[in-house]
């Protein structure tokens, strides 16, 4: 039973004037006694009221790192996300403002300050901090693959300009960074390169020279990553498994894989995810869940290339006005089971990584259909738990 503050002190004044005065405590004592128990009892209720459940960094402290991609303006303390990421992450990843066109737009401009505001944040918290990416067929800005008429830069040049960047970040940023994703996106899922500039130019020595200038200008003790989507394709699998054996067989160093995980609620099934991690794991490399977030939107398209586009119908839009607690249900369950994998594989899993910190910042919201109302990850939209954050936390413990 709960009493108000009214009701408890209408019980106070009628057992005073009830105590038989025979009896050894006084009604002063028996006052002083009602209010030390109404205390304790206000703060037993506030304590409990207020007690939030285990963090994500907390539940998974000692397994591996849990991290979100956040942007320049949820650094700053007056942003909505702001204390939500100091209390659930122990890693940040940055959404754009690492990759090449929104950094270096053109010859010798820089936009440094979001750079300097990410890493500043990252090394004031101590955070792991990750750096995404330094090769990407998108994002790149024209010229870097132009010569001074217009006409495909050469081999010689663009290897040039690529150890120029990497040495650019290096000095500034070098000693703040956990990790660089040196290349992303590079292998289709048949297995085969990726028909983009970089291999036009360089051909089949794209990889291997980028994660040489990567080994070459990088600090020794800044993990290296290969990333990508849909790693649980056998053709893409292989691959970079292959990859990860070359690049060592040449004596350069790759730490880990990172699979994007922008999955659905089906999709790719949890053994699917199991054989892709035990690939890697036996290549001798850590894993890194990069990107994870649970599509729960209908759409045609498979994958996560960043072109794709769909045009918005109602019938691929259909919450709107919130989560149905049915699909709500799925998605709880759909996070335990993948994560309830990971902490089987805690020594192999090196971090992970959602994509956004609530749902309000999702990329989902806006690809492949623009201005949809997407619901893919553990927080919703005013930042609160959603039934797949409590489901996360107990699997931490085994509880799920």
């Amino acid at each position: 039973m709960v009493f108000r503050v009214q009701e408890w002190s209408r019980l106070l004044r009628l057992l005073c004037l009830l105590w038989p005065t025979s009896l050894p405590m006084k009604p002063r004592h028996l006052r002083s006694l009602l209010l030390c128990s109404f205390a304790a009892s206000c703060f037993s209720l506030t304590a409990s009221a207020v007690e939030p459940s285990p963090s994500l960094k907390q539940a998974f402290a000692g397994k591996f790192h849990v991290g979100a991609a956040i942007n320049e303006r949820m650094t700053r303390p007056d942003s909505p996300v702001h204390d939500l990421i100091l209390q659930q992450f122990d890693s940040i990843s940055p959404t754009n403002l690492l990759k090449w066109e929104p950094y270096n737009p053109e010859p010798g401009v820089y936009n440094e300050g979001p750079a300097e505001a990410y890493f500043t944040f990252g090394q004031e918290h101590d955070l792991y901090v990750l750096a995404h990416c330094l090769f990407w067929h998108s994002q790149t800005p024209k010229w870097v693959f132009l010569d001074a008429k217009g006409g495909p830069v050469s081999r010689e040049e663009l290897l040039t300009r690529m150890r120029e960047r990497v040495r650019h970040v290096a000095k500034l940023y070098g000693s703040r960074t956990s990790a660089w994703d040196v290349v992303n996106e590079a292998i289709v899922e048949d297995g085969s390169l990726r028909k983009t500039q970089w291999n036009k130019i360089l051909g089949e020595d794209f990889l291997p020279a980028a994660f040489r200038i990567a080994n070459e200008e990088l600090p020794k003790n800044v993990q290296l990553l290969y990333n990508d989507y849909n790693m649980e394709a056998p053709g893409r699998l292989a691959a970079v498994v292959k990859l990860v054996h070359d690049l060592r067989a040449q004596g350069l160093r790759i730490d880990g894989v990172g699979s994007q995980a922008h999955w659905r609620l089906e999709t790719p099934t949890i053994p699917q995810i199991e054989a892709s991690l035990v690939a890697l794991r036996d290549a001798g490399v850590k894993v890194h869940f990069t990107e994870l977030d649970i599509e729960v939107l209908p759409r045609n398209t498979g994958g996560a290339e960043i072109s794709m586009r769909e045009q918005a119908a109602p019938e691929n839009n259909p919450y709107t006005a919130g989560l149905p607690p049915a699909i709500q249900a799925k998605l709880a369950q759909r996070y335990a089971d993948i994560f309830a994998l990971f902490v089987k594989y805690e020594d192999v899993v090196e971090r992970v990584t959602f994509w956004g910190v609530t749902d309000a910042d999702s990329w989902l919201n806006n690809w492949p259909v623009r201005g949809r109302t997407n619901h893919p990850l553990l927080f919703d939209r005013q930042g609160k738990p959603k039934p797949a954050f409590q489901a996360v936390i107990e699997t931490a413990s085994g509880k799920r």
